[in-house]
């Protein structure tokens, strides 16, 4: 006889607030973080690998700090999905497309924060041949974490625009963060998509602010127990 009970993680209003407030001081951190981003001053390949040598522990503390906090949203999320229900299609695709969307940003947090500076700091920059070859490893890394944070960025906007048609079927307040929410999603992937948008330090804190409010408007619903 096949057994047809479904056994559900058990959802309270604490296990809400707790990943609403956890969502909430994650999102602000995140953008606190990205204004303290060190970014090399200077097209001279010399005086660059120099730049990178000399802020490469705030590079690692920075970028550090931020995939932690890109984890703990990843947790508000999270409860927000289990809250939604992951049985409805929308819900599930959105946390698939978002969850990819922040492994691929941890790559390129990774390779900005680690693989970078450990790159210059283990090579020699003395000889013209040294400098060559040194750009065309920086360059490599630029490529990497440019491709890993757009496709992050995308896949997150995608998420969040799947996130906020399910919530656009509700009424109240979270039919307003549903309205934010695909905008949210839209306006970056657009924007990368038609070349108006470039993932260095400023066009990275811009995407934390814009994503940074939709992580605000669901942490209140999740603190509010209005899911």
């Amino acid at each position: 006889m096949q057994d047809n009970a479904v056994r559900e993680i058990p959802i309270t209003d604490k296990a809400g607030r707790s990943a609403g407030g956890i969502l909430l001081v994650a999102a602000l951190l995140e953008i606190l973080a990205m204004a303290h981003h060190p970014s090399v001053g200077t097209p001279d390949i010399a005086q660059a690998a120099l730049q990178i040598v000399r802020f490469s522990k705030l590079a690692a503390l920075i970028h550090g700090v931020l995939m932690a906090l890109m984890l703990l949203v990843a947790y508000g999320f999270s409860e927000f999905s289990l809250r939604r229900g992951l049985g409805r299609p929308l819900i599930r695709a959105g946390a698939i497309a978002y969850g990819t969307g922040v492994m691929a940003m941890l790559g390129a947090a990774l390779v900005s924060g680690f693989v970078l500076p450990d790159l210059a700091s283990l090579t020699r920059h003395v000889t013209a041949i040294d400098l060559q070859i040194n750009e065309q490893l920086f360059v490599l890394c630029r490529v990497l974490n440019q491709t890993c944070a757009d496709f992050a960025v995308v896949a997150m906007s995608v998420g969040i625009v799947f996130w906020s048609i399910d919530l656009l079927r509700d009424s109240g307040s979270r039919r307003m963060v549903a309205v934010l929410g695909l905008l949210v999603g839209a306006i970056p992937a657009v924007a990368l998509l038609g070349g108006w948008l470039h993932l260095d330090v400023h066009g990275m804190t811009q995407v934390s602010v814009l994503q940074g409010c939709w992580n605000l408007a669901v942490a209140v619903l999740l603190m509010r127990a209005s899911l």
